[in-house]
């Protein structure tokens, strides 16, 4: 999938979500809140994936 305002990488039983709206201090808009709702449902269905981290671009998280 192809996000606007979040990055979504998996390596091996690990995904990594990155806020990346950082101009605006990662603040969650209705844009970014449909593109998490959707890179969770992607990666609960996905049985390889264990842990998730949840971080932000730049300065703030």
């Amino acid at each position: 999938m192809d996000f606007e305002t979040i990055k979504l990488v998996r390596k091996d039983h690990l995904a990594t979500i990155t806020l990346n709206r950082p101009d605006k201090r990662n603040a969650i808009n209705r844009k970014m809140m449909e593109e998490l709702i959707a890179a969770l449902s992607d990666i609960s269905e996905d049985d390889n994936i264990r842990a998730l981290i949840l971080t932000g671009a730049g300065k703030a998280f």
